[in-house]
Order: C-alpha cells, then structure tokens, then sequence
C-alpha cells in the first residue's frame, strides 16, 4: 500500500536532522595527505587527496536506492513545489497504514517506509506520531537515510526513536552508523537546536567491525563548524586503549582542523622509528598551544612545541624544539617566530601570499639568528585541453644568517606542466629555478637542492588498493641526475603504509597513516 500526503510534511527542517549535525566529529583530525619530496612528487598528491574524498563521499547502497526513488517522486509530481516553507511531498509505504485527519495522529505497520522528497527516509517496522504535535515515535528498531543538500549525509540505525521536528529536541538510544564521513555509535544520543550529545559513545573513520583506530567517551558533545569535546575519553587501536584524556577538544572550524589524536609511526634510513604524538591545548579564543613529544630510535629525544594563534589576518607561530624537513633535514628552534598569510582573488585565478619567520636556529654545531621573508603570487592550473593543465608561480624572498652575515635575496619562478592520460596514469614535468638552495644556503632545511632543475615524474594505480608514484630531479647546472624516487602507496584496512625509496642516496622512508574509510 501506497500514498502521497502533504500533511506529514514539516515547515521547519527534517526528521533527526540535529543529530546528523554530527557530521562535526574530527573528520578534519585527518588533514589533507601532504607527500615528502624533493623530486616534485608532492604536484600529484591531489591525486590521493581526490581519492580519500572519494571513499570519504561514497553512497551506500541504501541511499542510492533513496535517491532514485525521490527522483521518481519528483518525476510525478503535476506542478513544481512551492517556496521552502511549504510541506514538502511524503510517500507512505507499509502493511496497515492509519492517519486521523482531525487529531493529526498516525500510525503505520509492517515494513513501513516514509520517504520525503527531499532525499529523506525513515524504515522501521512500527511507527506512530501526530503530525500537528510534529512528534515522531519508534519504539523498535528505526532506519534512518538523510542525503539532502545542504545537510549532513547519514545513514544510521538506532532505536527508541522520539523526537520533535518544530523545536528540533529529541533523542535515540543504541544508534549506530554512518554520519557524514564519521561511523558512529553512542549509548543516547541528546538532540538539540544547537549541538548535540552524545553519551556513552564512540567516534572514527574506519568502517570495521573492529576499527583500527576510535575515540570513546562517557559524554561527547558536538558543536557543528566549531569544537567537539570528549569527557573522561580513551583512544584505541583496535582493542589497544593506547591513550587516556580526562577532556579532550577537538577543533571543527573550517581551515583550523587538529592532528590525529594518535601516535604516528615511521621510518628513515637516517634516523631509524619515528614516533610522534601531538597535543592539541586550546589557550584562548583563536590560540592554541601544540606540544609534540617526539623520539626517534637513534638519537632520542627530539621533541616541540608552538603556540598558534590564527585569524583573518594570517597564523602566528612561536615555535621551540626539532623540525624535520622532506629531505630528513632537521633543524633546532630556539625559539623562532613564524608568520603566514594567504589570499586568492575571489575573481581571478591567482593568489598571493606571505611568510616572514625570526629566530635562532641550530643544526651541525652551527647557531644563527635566521631572518627569512618571502612574497609569492601563482595561478591556478590553466587547462590546455585533453587533460593537461598549467601551474605557475614567483616569489621574491630575502634571507640573512648572523652566523657568516650572510644575504641572499631575488626572484625564484617555476611552471609545472600536469597531464592525466586516464583514470590511472597521470605524469608532470616542471622548470623550477631557486634563488636560495643548498647550494648558497647556511642550514639545509626546507630549501630547493637545486639552483636550476627538471622535475619529472608519474603516478600509476595498480589495483584498487596499491599505487606507485616515480619522481626525478636533474641539476641542469651540473647536468646530472641527482635523484630517482620511488613510492608505493598501499592500502590495509583502515590504515595505509607509504614507503618512498630514494635510488640514488639508497634510503627508505616508511610511513602509516590513518585513512578515511
């Protein structure tokens, strides 16, 4: 049995869309991949940028048969909706349905379907509620499908469902599932205008029965597009609690996402494990305070810490302690100030920026106060057709060592030509010349190894799960080529491992990070 009414329909909002405001769990924990290279390689890390969003983004099956069906509503319908404010269409399916007109009250068994046009659908096998109260009941298990624009994606069961869509205040006790790009579960989940809270719950990216990694708490209260907090919280790898926090808050403001709570663990033929853990302290309103304990196998202790305070008008850095670059080069703050400001042109293809840093640095036995400031322009990617583009980009920069008095200052430009021939092939090539590199530099970290290089290189998908990324970069000045890397990207479960092998210094990187899906 089958009907459409407007009736069912609510003027404010849908069903249970506060609590899919939970699309603010830490998904920003995981921040965009950023590849180690210095053959250029990092130009292709959009790729695995692309496909985490992709697997992050992903349907599942139960919301891909919601939408064909809503399309099918709207093919139906005989005039176009009306403004936002006008019930929207809600088919009814089931095995007895029953609807009062004059007490508002419903009540629908067997198999009970309620789709709203909107991308929305509730199942269960019993639902009641009165549509003038605008209240919802399911006192079993309910199904919950939300894949409307504008709204988070969920797809959740739970059960012992009530809740009120005029005030948006309700809740849903054992409910599980996927919440924008976050698999959750929570004991009660507390429904609010505002936020949300969940108790008793557990928070990650990973689909597994088992996750690879979470974040459980007593109470987890979520503020959609600002903060998460987590009380009396544990963090786990598999079954392993590997970490206790008393609160725990995580950052949801766009552009202002947190590290992993997690320990991250790698591999260098320089410095043996590398194990590292980031702590995240809010100070104040735009401050953060970011201690790292970090310790490597051959030479200990190498640990830091930055006090971030970040705005409209860019990022303040006041940093202390041991940086690594991608050519393993480490560098010792104490302390050093750094300052960044990014801008693109709402009507215009091109940005600019500024980085200015001070501070005294060591490395090798030598101490320096080092001054560094630099402003850049580049253009976003000009197509060129049959899938090429072209990336350019110049910057004017000046860098003084008190060490040796040393100044160097001038112009450095590069063009990046990018090409995808398919789904799995994409190649590039880049010019890039650097006024300041190893070559005239005091400290080796974080410059070009080049004055004048050729970058080339390929990224090839081998199966769903594995990719190989080559890089090579040739000095043209001594006409030679000084590096071939090689990277293997492979995917396991819920965590991938990136091994990078550098053929001409034969050394090997690995890495593991956690993945979105």
């Amino acid at each position: 049995m089958k009907m459409m009414v407007r009736r069912f329909s609510a003027r404010k909002g849908a069903l249970l869309a506060a609590v899919f405001a939970a699309s603010c769990l830490p998904s920003a924990a995981f921040a965009e991949y950023r590849s180690s290279s210095d053959t250029a390689a990092d130009v292709l890390d959009y790729i695995e940028n692309e496909r985490r969003a992709e697997r992050e983004n992903r349907l599942s099956e139960a919301q891909e048969t919601l939408l064909k069906d809503t399309a099918a509503m709207q093919s139906e319908l005989r005039q176009p909706m009306e403004d936002h404010l006008t019930p929207l269409p809600t088919a009814f399916e089931g095995d007895e349905l029953f609807y009062d007109q004059v007490t508002g009250e419903f009540f629908a068994r067997g198999s009970v379907k309620i789709t709203r046009i909107d991308n929305r659908r509730i199942l269960s096998e019993e639902i009641k509620g009165n549509a003038r109260t605008q209240d919802v009941v399911v006192e079993n298990e309910a199904h919950l499908l939300q894949v409307t624009p504008g709204m988070v994606r969920a797809d959740v069961r739970g059960w012992k469902l009530s809740y009120n869509y005029g005030v948006g205040i309700g809740k849903v006790e054992d409910a599980e599932g996927k919440v924008g790009h976050q698999y959750i579960s929570g004991k009660k989940i507390e429904i609010f205008p505002d936020h949300v809270v969940v108790h008793e719950g557990r928070a990650t990216k990973c689909h597994a029965k088992t996750p690879d990694y979470s974040v459980s708490a007593k109470r987890i209260e979520i503020y959609p597009n600002d903060k998460m907090v987590f009380y009396d919280c544990d963090l786990w790898l598999k079954k392993v609690r590997v970490g206790h926090r008393d609160r725990y808050t995580a950052d949801l403001r766009p552009g202002h996402e947190d590290a992993p709570p997690f320990p991250t663990v790698g591999y260098t033929k320089a410095d043996g494990v590398i194990v590292s853990q980031d702590f995240t302290l809010p100070v104040a309103k735009q401050i953060d305070f970011i201690p790292t304990l970090q310790v490597t196998s051959k030479d200990g202790w190498k640990g830091k810490a930055e006090l971030r305070a970040s705005g409209d008008y860019g990022t303040l850095h006041f940093q202390y302690g041991y940086w690594q670059d991608s050519d393993d080069n480490w560098i010792r703050r104490a302390p050093s100030l750094h300052y960044t400001f990014g801008h693109h042109f709402k009507d215009a293809p091109i940005g600019w920026g500024v980085e200015a840093e001070r501070g005294r640095w060591y490395n090798h036995g030598i101490k320096s106060t080092h001054t560094y400031w630099k402003v850049n322009v580049y253009h976003d990617p000009i197509p060129l057709g049959v899938g090429a583009s072209l990336t350019l980009a110049t910057d004017y920069s000046v860098t003084t060592e008190s060490y040796n008095q040393s100044r160097i200052a001038g112009l450095s430009w590069s063009a990046t030509l990018l090409k995808k021939f398919d789904d799995r092939l994409t190649v590039y090539g880049k010019y890039s010349y650097s006024q300041v590199y190893t070559g005239n530099a005091l400290f080796a970290y974080n410059v070009a190894d080049y004055n004048r290089a050729l970058y080339t290189g390929f990224s090839y998908r081998l199966t769903e799960r594995d990719r190989v990324v080559c890089g090579t970069a040739y000095d043209i000045d001594r006409r030679t080529l000084n590096d071939v890397d090689y990277y293997w990207y492979h995917d396991m479960h819920c965590v991938q491992l990136v091994t990078r092998y550098r053929v001409k210094r034969d050394s090997w990187s690995i890495r593991l990070n956690f993945t979105p899906w």
